[in-house]
């Protein structure tokens, strides 16, 4: 059986955790500002609220948000007209009083496509009113919040489901008489710290057409109160921080377009990557691997008593590597949460023996010598490591790919090696299957037994089916029982994997 892979160390930390770090001056300046300011950016922004949603309506009335249906011209006109002199006005009430721009947003003629990023602020909405005034590629959630949908409606807004219909609907938008580009969004698909550049979602590159990547710089007067991540201030909180500060500025930077490749144009996970790359080293931060599916591992991690470095695990990296979907990660994280009692992010050889109830403890051990493949950190694991052990070492167990084609599958051995023969599981049965050197007290063989098939069954065939159940939701079990009916032999040595 293989080895258990590494990945790249991540080239920031997790961008989805970001806690204020609150110095005297920023408590002073908050306290002063929630006094003064506070009221006076309220009251500007309960003032274009109203204005917003109005125009929005207007804008949108009678609009079906079908790919050839679109707004009248005078319609559209009005869009222009007032939504960025909202939206500005909405930025003052939010702080952000001072916004330099650089460089030109280029003709629809030469980029069709703005692209937006680091997608950082709950401002960053009103922001790309302002400068990149375009139809938007938003995911069909947002359609039914209040407020937002005559917004989105109003600018002509593209809905998109992960893994809908998104190509045919952005061919169509392109194809279609009278379209109303630029098309603007923001591929990361989620907002974070900003450290570095989020692996971007492939969806907008898929029409292969050229794009022009806009940098939206909050800062250096931004604190980082207004910041909007998994783990950190909720949404209201963040509004009200970013409203008690004295003065921020933000920058808006129009860069050079990027125009695709063949390979890019045939390939748009390339086109995605390359795209990520050339941005990221234009605004001097690293493209990371890190992707929106980490923002839900991370908040995930958190839910279940993790502290929010453990559940980011660049995502992408993962699933290219072992096809793990989302729902798959998530799970994993709510077990790696139920392993590590201790709840620091960092799983031990004493935690995985004391979840399992396996009572040969060296193999518990051996177990977890091939997931601590830090040379550094030998005695702990992380939850990215965790997942790589199950993706090299548990999950092809349950398909009989560590075996031959013609051995039965791992769990129908272990059934028959521990029943003895018969259709049920008991004490008996696993003390005459364990090695004789394994002494075992009564208390201890019945929680292994209750492990195995939950508590004592009164038919052999509900005995069978949960412990199937059993291995499937605990599949590192499998390798214990792959150890226990072919013997250690058929593994690498721990010394291998260490060297590895």
């Amino acid at each position: 059986m293989a080895v258990v892979r590494t990945f790249p160390a991540p080239k920031v930390k997790n961008p989805f955790y970001h806690h204020i770090q609150w110095t005297p001056s920023l408590v002073i300046q908050t306290i002063i500002g929630a006094i003064f300011l506070l009221p006076l950016r309220a009251l500007l922004l309960l003032s274009v609220v109203p204005f917003v949603t109005l125009v929005g309506f207007i804008a949108s009335y009678g609009y079906s948000g079908e790919p050839h249906h679109h707004l009248k011209p005078w319609q559209r006109k009005l869009v222009q007209i007032f939504f960025p002199l909202l939206a500005r006005l909405g930025l003052l009430g939010l702080g952000y009083n001072w916004i330099h721009v650089k460089g030109k947003r280029v003709p629809q003629s030469v980029a069709p496509i703005s692209v937006l990023a680091p997608h950082t602020l709950w401002a960053d909405g009103p922001t790309m009113i302002c400068y990149a005034l375009g139809q938007v590629l938003s995911r069909a959630a947002n359609k039914h919040i209040l407020m937002q949908r005559e917004i989105l409606m109003s600018v002509e807004s593209i809905f998109v489901t992960p893994g809908g219909a998104g190509q045919k609907l952005l061919s169509s938008h392109f194809e279609a008489p009278g379209r109303y580009i630029p098309l603007s969004c923001y591929p990361e698909g989620t907002t974070h710290c900003g450290d570095g550049l989020l692996a971007m979602k492939p969806g907008v590159f898929r029409v292969g057409l050229p794009v022009q990547p806009i940098f939206f710089n909050f800062g250096p007067r931004d604190p980082g109160v207004s910041l909007w991540t998994y783990d950190g201030l909720t949404t209201i909180p963040t509004l009200l921080m970013s409203m008690c500060q004295f003065h921020m500025t933000a920058t808006i930077e129009y860069l050079p377009v990027y125009n695709p490749s063949a390979e890019e144009k045939a390939d748009c996970d390339l086109y995605a990557k390359n795209f990520q790359k050339h941005m990221a080293k234009l605004i001097g931060r690293p493209a990371t691997d890190y992707s929106a599916e980490d923002g839900h591992l991370t908040a995930a991690g958190v839910k279940h008593g993790l502290p929010a470095h453990a559940g980011a695990i660049q995502y992408p990296l993962f699933r290219s590597a072992f096809g793990f979907n989302l729902a798959f990660c998530k799970e994993q994280v709510k077990r790696f949460a139920a392993i590590n009692s201790r709840k620091d992010g960092f799983i031990t050889a004493s935690e995985m023996q004391s979840y399992f109830h396996w009572p040969i403890e060296e193999d518990c051990r051996r177990l977890f010598s091939y997931y601590a493949t830090n040379a550094q950190r030998r005695d702990r694991i992380t939850f990215p490591e965790f997942l790589a052990g199950l993706g090299d070492l548990v999950v092809p167990l349950g398909t009989g790919n560590a075996l031959s084609s013609t051995t039965p599958p791992i769990d129908q051995q272990a059934f028959t090696l521990l029943s003895g023969g018969s259709d049920t599981i008991t004490g008996e049965s696993v003390r005459a299957a364990i090695p004789a050197a394994t002494r075992l007290s009564e208390s201890d063989l019945e929680r292994f037994v209750q492990r195995l098939v939950g508590e004592r069954s009164s038919s052999a065939s509900s005995c069978q089916d949960s412990f199937n159940a059993t291995l499937e939701h605990d599949p590192e079990l499998r390798v214990l029982l792959q150890w226990l009916v072919h013997g250690v032999s058929s593994y690498p040595s721990a010394e291998a994997t260490a060297a590895h």
